[in-house]
């Protein structure tokens, strides 16, 4: 249940993050966050709202369905993942800067951080979804 919550603040703040950026809401004076996140940080945002929104019905569903419980807990699953794919993306998006200051090859960390880190981090967690899969198709057989 806390995941649907925290996935409709996430939308909430995404669009005032948007109306403001477009003048549909007016904000007070030096509070805007929009040139923070910009449109792909708010659509990232945005994502990572909807995935916790689904990620909270898909629980609620394998409560209330136990006959469909394998399909729900891989679609879960799946979910999770992309909400943390959108969560790497965000941390990318916004942690190369203080990391910049300190060059690595002649390239800034920051950028070797994002080009590397980045691949690094999507295999260690295309490994991890995929033994997560597996122990769901293992109790799934033995049920």
């Amino acid at each position: 249940m806390i995941e649907i919550g925290l996935g409709f603040l996430l939308v909430a703040g995404a669009l005032a993050l948007a109306a403001g950026a477009f003048g549909i809401v007016v904000a007070p004076a030096g509070v805007d966050l929009y040139p923070l996140f910009g449109a792909i940080g708010t659509g990232l945002v945005l994502a990572a709202g909807v995935l916790l929104v689904a990620a909270g019905r898909t629980r609620r569903a394998i409560a209330h369905r136990p006959e469909r419980r394998h399909a729900l807990r891989s679609a879960r699953l799946t979910s999770v993942a992309l909400l943390l794919v959108a969560g790497l993306t965000i941390g990318l998006f916004l942690s190369p800067g203080p990391f910049n200051l300190v060059r690595v090859g002649g390239f800034p960390m920051g950028y070797y951080f994002a080009a590397q880190g980045a691949l690094v981090a999507l295999v260690i967690l295309a490994f991890w979804w995929a033994g997560r899969q597996n122990r769901i198709d293992a109790e799934e057989r033995r049920s």
